[in-house]
């Protein structure tokens, strides 16, 4: 599966910072290594991205329910969790 993101309405130092993460996860999926990457989106400040995924408007997924993606102020979505779902889902 292949997907394009674009982003617009960012500074040059948050596109810097999110080059950086999206090679990070290239970088681990390369070597084998699970890590959690993140980064921080400062809403309170300058941070007002403008995100198309294939054209689109990004969507929240119904998959997992919101809250059990938050813990404290972080967010953390594992993308294992949401294939055990699917598999669920095509089981029923």
């Amino acid at each position: 599966m292949k997907i394009i993101v674009e982003f617009d309405n960012i500074t040059e130092p948050q596109a810097i910072a999110l080059e950086d993460l999206f090679k990070t996860m290239e970088w681990c999926g390369n070597i084998g290594t699970s890590r959690w990457t993140s980064f921080y989106s400062d809403g309170d400040g300058n941070f007002r991205p403008k995100i198309l995924i294939d054209g689109e408007k990004p969507k929240f997924t119904e998959l997992i329910e919101r809250d059990k993606l938050w813990k404290d102020n972080e967010y953390r979505i594992d993308f294992d969790a949401i294939a055990w779902k699917l598999r669920t889902n095509k089981n029923k």
